[in-house]
């Protein structure tokens, strides 16, 4: 047995090792035919590959020209790739700024052969993911490579050109070479290739000076020249500095104490060393910057580019000489424009500053400046959407709302309640802050982004009067409105140049190479953003606003929409507006600080003001000679109201517990009732010794009918329910009617009801319930029997109640005239009986009724019967006699 046992365990021992052995075959095979294969994939790279053995082989640069949107284009500018660069040796290259390189592009530079293969990985995943080459996951090696030898473009076969480049470059070169290379050719924006000309350029000294707050701000750059330039965006580019100075504290370049002095240094630019190259220099270099971050620096500036561009020159020198022309005195505010044709998506013309040579800040496009009332455009169309329509009533007055953190006080002159037309035209601040807090901040923030502000906006309440964390470019906001003057859709191109800016309008038409090859044309896009009914109406309203508004300057003559804006303080102020052909921005401050604008050629500057005739006189110029259509007024644009029950969004019925008066575009209001809610037993409340206003409510509310009917009782005040059925707890079906029984009082003055022509059983009800006493006469005619002929004092008279009514009552047809005798008859027993059967009774006899005065009695069975009769039962009368009864009643 025990040899049994050693027998199966060395068998179960023999299995597994000749398991494991044939798996370590299997893997080592498959390592081998892996190096094999990318043996032979580097061989054959090899041979299509340039040598690195000299640097004659880097590309020859080509001209890249830039040209505007005339028939026959005009040469606006040339690029060149070494326009600004100096190349300087490694001792002349800071340690600092090569360890912030390290630090933020490369942080295992020092240690891989020139391919870090978890960034490949890591860069690998992120484009499997986007299905698209979105990252790099290069390293500096890497990217000297691809500055150097191979285009910019972001494909998997230059991706793989560039590694396997990389790893000879590394076997070649030392670490420190390469580097030093690399920070001679790469390009840090404003025409600064190499660390030398960047360096003097954004700091005015040598690059050996820079400090390491400087060298820091530098390697940020890199990255991304467009967005990361201080130039640019000072606040970006100081964020990126602080980041990379804490990831060199964290990889050991530099000391807690180093750290902290860097971050303390304020970031002071030197004057730009560039001369303007364009007369339209802003809008050459945001072009540049498109095309960069599209295809690349290297090819760009390098590669022969073809540049047709959306700029009309025409229009460009008309704004520039009308904005000169209005704001014409030393120390005058500026103004930025932005121009869109809303009829092709492309720029026509863009005011970013009028100083290039000093300030290469672009306020068209990179100014964030607060929008002021401008943004309650977004608030309006908001509120459309949710079904607050133009004649929606709103206070005007001044506002309290209670947030976290701090009240939102609203100032506003209170003019009572005020549509909300009448309120964007006037730009009442009250009524929007109620309008805000009705729509909701998330809603507008939503609102603005569909339409174009590409800025992120935090809902906060505030934004309605246009109080925003971060501003708004003029080129944001002629989009956004723009998207409404084209009745919904969002205009932009179909090619995307810059990713952080997916909803910018087109400004490059088409890219070729330099043998007229097309690389890439912008197309327009429309993306519907809006209901046309919904925009068709905000633009009806914001026309309102150069009709009879804050905007009356902007009138042209012809029909228009448009927006003032003026920020607190007067530091900001806007008119956006826009025709169906055209729309434009104007912002008006000082680019560089927030000034108050309280004493410009003696005014305060408002959206009103400066803005709105710049407005005005460059869109009368622009337009020359364009037919002034109105906009196009889409189907269903009337607005109906329609009460609504807020949970199923039907229209509500008596038994929904919630209703809301809400207005529709015609054709879009419910037309179903609300099958959510219906009656139900409850229990009917307890309503006496209650006015009968209240009882009446409070009854109503529990979802019953009141019906109420009167009892004399001169003891207990007038109107107080003394009675009711069902009674009070009883469990009843709502819908059912509840009578109360309500107290008349004394003797009032009341209106005498008109029972002409009624039954005289159905004019003695209507009598009785009103208070007042009968006395009848007949008299024969056409009439039926029964039927009231005549009354004294008429319906609507004023009579003190108790006091008698008199009724002529019809007794029928009258004798023939053959008859020439009156036929005696004999007088009913009438007496016990209801009044109005003893009173039918007697003119069915041709006897005429009296009643007479009301006899006293405690049994109220006995109301309203017969107490005596005269003549008395048995008697004879001629027909046409009176017969007078005494009515028994309360006494």
């Amino acid at each position: 047995m025990a040899n049994d046992r050693k027998r199966r365990s060395g068998a179960r021992r023999s299995r597994r090792s000749r398991f494991f052995r044939v798996a370590f075959l299997v893997a080592l095979l498959a390592l081998v035919a892996a190096l094999s294969m990318a043996g032979g994939l580097y061989a054959s790279l090899i041979q299509s590959l340039p040598s690195l053995e000299a640097q004659g082989e880097y590309r020859s640069a080509q001209t890249t020209k830039i040209f505007d949107s005339a028939e026959k284009p005009h040469l606006l500018a040339e690029l060149h790739g070494v326009e600004n660069r100096e190349v300087i040796g490694p001792d002349q290259i800071p340690k600092s700024l090569r360890e912030a390189v390290v630090a933020v592009e490369d942080e295992r530079f020092y240690s891989h052969q020139g391919v870090d293969l978890l960034g490949i990985l890591r860069a690998l995943w992120t484009d499997i993911r986007h299905g698209s080459m979105v990252q790099g996951g290069s390293t500096i090696t890497q990217q000297f490579i691809k500055n150097a030898y191979v285009s910019d473009e972001k494909t998997l076969d230059r991706k793989v050109r560039e590694a396997a480049l990389a790893y000879q470059l590394e076997k070649k070169w030392s670490k420190d070479k390469i580097l030093n290379e690399y920070l001679n050719i790469i390009y840090f924006g404003e025409g600064a290739w190499g660390v030398e000309a960047a360096a003097r350029e954004y700091f005015g000294v040598h690059a050996k000076d820079l400090t390491i707050a400087q060298a820091a701000t530098l390697a940020g750059i890199t990255k991304s020249p467009t967005n990361y330039s201080p130039r640019r965006d000072p606040q970006k580019a100081l964020e990126r500095r602080n980041l990379i100075l804490n990831k060199m504290f964290q990889q050991g370049y530099i000391s807690g104490s180093a750290l902290s002095e860097a971050l303390a240094e304020p970031m002071r630019l030197a004057k730009s060393r560039r001369t303007q190259s364009s007369v339209v220099p802003y809008w050459v270099e945001m072009i540049r910057e498109q095309l960069i971050a599209k295809y690349g620096a290297n090819t760009v500036l390098q590669g022969g580019l073809r540049v047709y561009t959306s700029i009309d020159l025409e229009k460009q020198a008309l704004a520039e000489k009308t904005i000169k022309e209005i704001l014409d005195k030393p120390g005058d505010p500026t103004a930025s424009l932005v121009s869109i044709d809303l009829r092709t998506g492309r720029i026509l013309a863009m005011v970013g500053g009028f100083d290039f040579q000093n300030e290469q800040f672009n306020i068209a496009v990179q100014g964030h400046r607060q929008p002021g009332s401008a943004f309650k455009t977004f608030v309006l169309v908001s509120a459309l959407q949710q079904g607050i329509s133009p004649s929606t009533t709103y206070d005007s007055g001044p506002l309290t709302v209670a947030l976290p953190g701090a009240d939102w006080n609203v100032k506003s002159t209170d003019e009572g309640p005020m549509s909300l037309a009448d309120a964007t035209a006037r730009s009442v601040n009250g009524v929007y802050a109620r309008l805000m807090m009705d729509v909701g901040p998330q809603k507008v923030v939503d609102m603005a982004r569909h339409l174009g502000v590409e800025t992120k906006v935090n809902p906060d309440p505030a934004i309605a009067l246009g109080g925003l964390k971060t501003g708004v470019s003029p080129l944001e906001m002629a989009v956004a409105y723009g998207s409404i003057g084209t009745g919904g859709d969002r205009l932009s191109g179909s090619v995307i140049f810059d990713p952080d800016h997916p909803l910018f309008p087109i400004a490059i038409v088409k890219v070729t190479d330099a043998s007229g090859a097309v690389i890439d044309e912008n197309r327009l896009v429309k993306t519907p953003v809006l209901d046309p009914r919904i925009a068709f109406s905000a633009t009806d309203m914001l026309k309102g606003v150069i009709a009879r508004g804050t905007g009356t300057a902007a009138d042209i003559g012809r029909p228009a929409a448009g927006k003032t804006g003026t920020t607190q303080e007067y530091r900001d102020a806007w008119f956006v507006g826009y025709t169906p052909q055209i729309v434009t921005a104007i912002w008006v401050g000082y680019p560089d600080q927030q000034k108050e604008m309280i004493d410009v050629h003696g005014i305060k500057v408002s959206g009103g003001t400066f803005p709105a005739r710049i407005w005005a006189a460059y869109m009368k110029k622009a337009l020359a000679g364009v037919p002034a259509d109105d906009f196009v007024r889409p189907p269903g644009t009337d607005w109906v109201t329609a009460v609504i029950d807020p949970e199923s969004g039907l229209l509500a019925t008596q038994w929904c517990p919630q209703r809301k008066t809400m207005s529709f575009l015609s054709g879009t209001e419910p037309t179903e009732y609300c099958k959510l809610h219906g009656p139900k037993e409850v229990s009917v409340p307890n309503v006496t010794g209650r006015p009968l206003a209240e009882a009446t409510t409070l009854v109503e509310k529990a979802g019953f009918v009141v019906r109420s009917v009167e009892r004399r009782d001169t003891t207990s005040p007038a109107g107080v329910v003394v009675g009711q059925d069902p009674a009070a707890g009883a469990t009843y079906l709502q819908g059912g009617t509840v009578t109360l029984t309500v107290t008349a009082g004394g003797p009032r003055p009341a209106s005498v009801p008109d029972v002409l022509g009624l039954d005289i059983a159905e004019a003695r009800r209507k009598l009785s319930d009103a208070g007042f006493a009968v006395n009848e006469t007949s008299r024969p005619a056409e009439s039926p029997a029964g039927t009231v002929l005549d009354q004294d004092p008429k319906g609507s008279a004023t009579l003190v109640t108790g006091q008698p009514v008199t009724l002529v009552v019809s007794s029928g047809p009258a004798p023939t005239t053959s008859t020439t005798l009156l036929q005696q008859v004999t007088v009913p027993d009438v007496t016990g009986k209801r009044l109005s059967r003893a009173s039918l009774t007697l003119t069915r006899l041709q006897l005429n009724v009296v009643v007479g005065a009301t006899v006293g009695t405690d049994d109220p069975s006995l109301a309203g019967t017969v107490a005596s009769q005269s003549p008395g039962a048995g008697e004879t009368l001629p027909q046409g006699g009176t017969v007078t009864m005494p009515v028994s009643g309360r006494p």
